[in-house]
């Protein structure tokens, strides 16, 4: 029996067993390094934004100008993220991103009401929207053009795709990392390709979009909010490496590097992408087209070979689902780790060292959004939510620099760098609804406080021990799975009891 009086499995001794394998308990090992977590971050913000979501930004922007700037302002509130994210990341070092940070600097309740935003809606509709835009791009890439299939094949395709993920991210930590790393670089190259198409185009001579400017920009800054959350859902998982610092390699410094290294690579490739396109695209072409990259290669390389760029965004939508499968089961994991989630979500595969448990959740809950979604929908309300919760969790580095002043920060940055991240994200919260007030925004935020009540079941709030009958479910599903409960984050190495860094030399970024 667990301190908790549930059953549990105990997994059977290895040569690498440690304390806690031998009371039963399984601990998540560190298999990331430094390009691994490069490539996690470059790998899951590169999918199918910088593909589906550039209509989008010229749409409300009104300009190719103006949806250039508001492509690089929206790579700067990431890099400004990610650097407030850094000295949170190296002072609490446990998996789980958000959820970790707002749990030290705001306690519990705001923690678990990200979490129930986040597994329940926020990341199986990621998942569910790229795995959706992979199918599309499937489809474009297979000799399929006289057919019509409809929606249902493109569907089957988007469920096809996210077992395959499930599959592998249940079966190895490390297949995971590896699958990320190849379709990264296949991605990065797939990007060049397209650059280069572009590129070859503006040198001939091509540049008259280019040189339209500003012209038709749309100024009203409530109205912008859109173009904004088009762009940033393009560098949306910008902080995927926050939520398995247990599984980085001396986190401390890698998942710093990791994210400071990442973000600026991906706005370089966004600019560029941009760019290309705007060589032989016009605003109108881009704004009623659903598969821009496809229509640049149209524009520019011989009808034979174009199945290059749909096979390119399905490599590009195929690594960041993955990679989102990834972080995204970390953060259940955690959740239910610490009480705020059926307890079996934090359970992991004892010889694969897996939380395969969390995976197999997370993966129906996205086959679910695949069946009735719509990828705008998806865009404007995980926007919305997300926003909320960032501008809050990097409002917990001001908060804590007052309520916890002694706490050691190995890595401390300028607090105008978060105080201009709280501002940005108010902005990004505000400008649509004021801009044009819809029901969707009512629907989102009355689902985050539903999870008000859902806190305080008696399961949640008051640890009241859970029905024998689900004892002998979880006992169940344990022999079936071959899991059992996780050890404590604290028992790191790095850590104090309390899962807080021990104190190192630190980094000052106020010098």
């Amino acid at each position: 029996m667990s301190d908790d009086g549930k059953p549990e499995i105990k997994p059977k001794p290895s040569p690498n067993s440690d304390e806690d394998n031998e009371s039963g308990k399984v601990k998540l090992e560190r298999t990331v390094g430094l390009v691994s977590g490069i490539g996690l971050t470059m790998g899951t913000m590169i999918g199918s934004g910088i593909f589906a979501t550039a209509p989008g930004v010229v749409k409300y922007s009104g300009s190719v100008g103006l949806s250039l700037l508001i492509w690089l302002i929206c790579g700067l509130i990431a890099l400004f993220g990610a650097i407030s994210y850094c000295e949170l990341c190296t002072m609490i070092t446990k998996s789980g991103g958000e959820y970790q940070y707002l749990y030290e600097a705001f306690g519990p309740i705001p923690a678990f009401l990200f979490c129930w935003t986040a597994v329940v809606v926020l990341r199986p509709a990621t998942i569910a929207a790229i795995a959706l835009t992979f199918s599309t791009y499937l489809v474009k890439a297979l000799p399929l053009e006289d057919c019509d299939l409809g929606e249902w094949p493109l569907k089957l395709f988007a469920l096809a795709i996210i077992l395959s993920i499930a599959f592998i991210n249940v079966m190895s930590s490390s297949w995971a990392a590896k699958v990320q790393n190849f379709f990264t670089a296949a991605k990065l190259a797939a990007i060049v390709f397209i650059v280069l198409l572009g590129f070859i185009e503006i040198c001939s001579g091509k540049v008259d979009i280019l040189a339209t400017g500003f012209e038709g920009s749309v100024w009203n800054p409530f109205a912008l909010g859109l173009a904004f959350y088009n762009g940033l859902w393009a560098y949306d998982s910008w902080n995927t490496a926050t939520y398995i610092t247990e599984e980085i390699k001396n986190p401390q410094k890698n998942l710093p590097r990791a994210l400071l290294i990442g973000i600026p690579l991906v706005m370089v490739c966004y600019l560029l992408t941009n760019i290309a396109y705007f060589s032989v695209i016009t605003k109108s072409e881009i704004i009623n087209t659903s598969a821009v990259a496809i229509l640049l290669g149209e524009k520019t390389i011989p009808e034979y070979i174009i199945w290059v760029i749909p096979l390119a965004v399905c490599f590009s939508t195929f690594g960041a689902t993955n990679g989102c499968m990834f972080a995204a089961s970390r953060l259940t994991f955690a959740a239910a780790r610490e009480g705020h989630l059926m307890t079996i979500l934090s359970y992991c595969n004892v010889t694969r060292k897996t939380p395969s448990v969390a995976i197999l959740f997370l993966t129906g809950l996205s086959c679910l959004y695949v069946l009735p979604s719509n990828f705008s929908t998806l865009v404007n309300y995980f926007s919305f939510s997300a926003w909320i919760f960032y501008g809050l969790t990097v409002f917990s580095v001001i908060f804590m620099r007052f309520t916890q002043p002694d706490r050691h920060r190995p890595i401390k940055v300028p607090l105008s760098i978060p105080i201009v991240f709280v501002i940005i994200a108010a902005y990004l919260v505000v400008a649509p609804i004021i801009d044009k007030p819809e029901w969707p925004y009512l629907y989102a935020a009355i689902f985050i406080l539903t999870g008000l009540p859902v806190y305080y079941l008696p399961f949640v709030y008051f640890k009241l021990k859970q029905p024998a009958c689900l004892d002998k479910v979880i006992t169940f599903l344990q022999y079936i799975l071959n899991v059992s409960p996780p050890a404590d984050a604290s028992c790191d190495e790095n850590q104090d009891e309390k899962g807080v860094q021990i104190a190192q030399d630190p980094v000052d970024l106020t010098a």
